[in-house]
């Protein structure tokens, strides 16, 4: 959840709270003016139910409604928690990733490390088939991808890519 999203959420708890308080506060000095002035009926009940089927309906609203809650209801039930944020954040480092391994004639230098640069395009296609499905990824998937992505993360900012990198300029004698 972004920050955003956290402050309309905070902005729909807090007015739900105050709807209760204001319910709370209300109904109850009606109900003290009903018995204080006790006529045989209990007539504080007719606005009390009146207003409590709003507060029903804006509690089913802020808690039970919405898209949100059924994605985070499919997620709770499959066991699946990636949201579509993370796998744009894991775009973007395999985008990057791979443009700095594209810049490198890696066949030149170091054969073995082509797989590397395989691996992380078949992570670009596990992430980009699972933004497609539109759906969240299961964390076993995420987590292969995020594996990967982290070892050539850290290859790419290790002295020995550095060392390829320059050998690999170096014009061929």
């Amino acid at each position: 959840m972004n920050q955003e999203q956290a402050k309309k959420r905070v902005n729909e708890l807090r007015g739900f709270y105050s709807h209760l308080a204001s319910y709370v506060g209300v109904i109850g000095f009606l109900l003290l003016i009903n018995l204080l002035n006790w006529e045989g009926e209990l007539w504080f009940l007719y606005p009390a139910g009146g207003w409590g089927i709003g507060i029903v309906c804006h509690a089913f609203s802020v808690f039970f409604s919405g898209a949100k809650w059924e994605e985070q209801k499919m997620q709770e039930l499959t066991g699946w928690t990636t949201t579509q944020e993370e796998l744009d954040r894991l775009s973007e480092r395999t985008d990057t990733l791979i443009s700095i391994l594209s810049s490198v004639d890696w066949q030149a230098i170091d054969p073995d490390l082509l797989q590397s640069k395989d691996n992380l395009l078949k992570a670009q296609d596990k992430i980009v088939s699972m933004q497609a499905s539109g759906e969240a990824a299961n964390d076993a998937n995420k987590d292969e991808v995020v594996r990967e992505l982290e070892k050539l993360e850290a290859f790419v900012t290790s002295s020995k890519f550095s060392y390829y990198d320059q050998a690999s300029r170096e014009p061929k004698a």
